[in-house]
């Protein structure tokens, strides 16, 4: 198990548009000793980017307004190091991360604690990768 210290460091942006959700994931990854940014929509979540630089991103596929897709290219713009990973509780949308190039890994809702830590730990990794490539 990681030491609470090294996991503190890293923070997990979470955007859907379900109070629930947010509230239950956020629950589990703060027990887990993660820090945690919440957005209900893309456009919050794209302006707290600026002060709020997280490691791992997970976005819900289907927002109000511009889709995860779209956060996830925003995220990929202001934000070449967070990883992020895409939400969905459509049956139709393929998970996976050749979903689009922007996203590192893709779960499908309802997710369970263990599928959301194994995603956000996919996203620590791969943000990990690079950060030592872009310095």
């Amino acid at each position: 198990m990681t030491p609470i210290r090294t996991i503190a460091r890293h923070t997990v942006l979470i955007v859907d548009d379900e109070p629930g959700v947010l509230d239950v994931w956020a629950r589990i990854l703060l027990d887990e000793g993660y820090r945690v940014a919440r957005a209900c929509d893309a456009f919050d979540a794209v302006g707290m980017l600026a002060s709020n630089r997280p490691t791992v991103a997970i976005c819900d596929l289907h927002l109000p307004g511009p889709s995860g897709v779209w956060l996830a290219k925003m995220i990929r713009q202001h934000c070449p190091k967070t990883a992020v990973v895409l939400a969905s509780g459509d049956p139709a949308v393929p998970h996976g991360p050749s979903l689009h190039e922007a996203v590192v890994a893709c779960v499908a809702k309802p997710v369970c604690r263990d599928q959301l830590l194994a995603a956000v730990r996919i996203g620590i990794g791969w943000a990990s990768e690079r950060t030592t490539t872009l310095n």
